[in-house]
């Protein structure tokens, strides 16, 4: 459709501003307006307005204002000062209007990629900003978490401070206490042995009794023992005799103001009997308490027993060697997808296999992939399977002829020649099936197949004789000298394998 341009729009100017009166016509639902510079363009379908103006205009000062039946549009004058003559500029051809509208193009295209800059760049700012603001604020929030810590810390270091300064004042100042034996320190084995008085007693075993095990040593050592202790209690018994004789004395003093009658010798008599009998209650009470203070038989029992415990030696080291089944996947073994895994496993199986055999293709020199679409041809393939063979790349032929085969399994001249490249490579048993299989295609047997025939019933019978198998063998080859007579070869062959395995006309 094309477009209609509006002349029916009027303005006027002031000192500043430009402003235009466009009717709207037909009441679009939608207005495209364009200003930029001193280029103006207002659009809604099939209605178009555009003005050249006479001189450039301020964009982000200038408005529009849309009513149902115009559109006033104030446009700011770049120089206030200007009067304008005219709103456009006068006689200007298309030339000259399509380059200002290019120019205002690329200007409004650079003014749009400036504020798209500007934005962009304003959002970094904002998002540093942001940034910025939240890491002060996770600062701050730490360092009043660390503020609380260290005044919580340092409120608990004084009462502790205090407690130990209270805790260390004893208690009770006056009292001394009693070192504990430690019942748990290693016990060395005892030493018994009997006194002068014939009484078994207890001690501990020194080191030098430990590793010497001399009797000489023990017998002096356990003597200068019982002596100590005799010395001891006769030490008891002079301090306990001399105290009672004190004693004695005084009752003696009191003895003889009150019976003066009495003579000098019984009072010695008395006197010595009494001593006796004291001494002998003293010895008595001494020896309960050295009793008392000896430990319990259980007690000894017990200090025998654990002395002869005796410490196991330590365990000699060792390696232990474990193996895993071998797995294909990295997860364990589960019942439930076992069957999963087994046919996952053929196919990986499966894919070895054919990497392997594409390997050895590629290694031989012949690889169906390679082929482009014009060499899959079996005529050609076949040829291509003559040229290997004739440099004796006997495992490249037989592919090229397979692959032909695979194209073309009617084609007797490609059973044929792989026969040929079997038997090179000692496959008899191939070379008799593909033999087979070229003869049976070789119908109706005719002139132009007999020499192809007689090279097939030729090259069976050598297969045949190569397996030992003579009794099939050389028939083959009599069959193949009846097709073509005049063929030395195959007569050498016949004359050769009859000589071979001793078999007469």
């Amino acid at each position: 459709m094309p477009a209609i341009i509006i002349k029916d729009f009027s303005w006027r100017q002031t000192s500043e501003f430009v402003i235009l009166n466009v009717p709207l016509k037909g009441h679009p639902k939608k207005v495209d307006l364009f200003i930029i510079d001193n280029y103006v363009k207002i659009s809604f379908p099939p209605f178009i307005l555009e003005l050249f103006l006479w001189a450039n205009i301020v964009e982000k000062e200038s408005k529009c204002i849309l009513t149902e039946q115009e559109a006033i549009i104030t446009l700011r004058k770049a120089n206030i000062s200007l009067n304008w003559p005219s709103l456009e500029v006068q006689d200007i051809n298309n030339d000259f209007k399509q380059d200002y509208r290019a120019q205002a193009l690329e200007h409004a295209q650079k003014l749009a990629e400036e504020k798209i800059k500007l934005k962009s760049e304003k959002c970094q700012h904002l998002q540093k900003e942001a940034v910025k603001e939240q890491i002060s604020v996770n600062t701050a929030t730490l360092n009043k978490i660390d503020a609380i810590r260290d005044t919580q810390r340092k409120e608990a270091m004084l009462e502790f401070e205090d407690w130990r300064l209270k805790a260390q004042v004893p208690l009770f100042s006056n009292i001394e206490g009693k070192i504990q034996e430690n019942r748990k320190a290693y016990k060395p084995p005892l030493k018994w042995f009997k006194d002068d008085d014939n009484r078994l007693k207890s001690r501990l075993i020194t080191k030098e009794e430990i590793f010497n095990s001399n009797g000489t040593i023990k017998e002096f050592k356990s003597k200068e023992i019982d002596k100590e202790t005799v010395m001891k209690v006769q030490s008891v018994n002079t301090n306990q005799e001399s105290n009672l004789q004190i004693k004695m004395s005084e009752k003696k003093d009191d003895f003889l103001i009150n019976k003066n009658d009495t003579s000098c010798s019984e009072d010695s008599d008395s006197n010595s009997d009494v001593k006796k009998a004291i001494n002998k209650k003293n010895l008595d009470m001494i020896y309960e308490k050295e009793q008392k203070r000896r430990p319990g038989l259980e007690a000894v029992k017990a200090a025998i027993q654990e002395s002869s415990k005796s410490v196991p030696l330590p365990r000699k080291t060792g390696t232990i060697n474990i193996t895993f089944s071998e797995r294909k996947f990295p997860t364990p073994a589960r019942e439930s997808s076992h069957v999963e895994e087994q046919e996952v496993v053929l196919i990986l199986v499966e894919l070895q296999w054919l990497q392997k055999q594409a390997e050895a293709r590629r290694k031989i020199g012949f690889d169906s992939e390679d082929l482009r679409s014009e060499e899959r041809d079996p005529q050609w393939l076949k040829d291509k399977g003559d040229d290997f063979f004739k440099v004796g790349n006997y495992l490249a032929a037989i592919s090229a002829y397979t692959y032909g085969i695979k194209i073309s399994d009617k084609m007797a001249s490609l059973y044929v020649n792989r026969s040929a490249a079997h038997y090179a490579l000692g496959n008899y048993y191939r070379c008799v099936e593909d033999c087979s299989k070229a003869l049976e295609l070789m119908e109706p047997k005719c002139e132009s197949n007999r020499e192809s025939r007689a090279r097939c019933h030729a090259r069976r019978g050598a297969a045949l004789c190569k397996l030992s198998a003579p009794q099939h063998g050389i028939p083959e080859l009599e069959v193949a000298l009846e097709l073509t007579p005049n063929n030395e070869s195959i007569k050498h062959d016949v004359l050769a394998a009859k000589q071979y395995f001793n078999i007469k006309d």
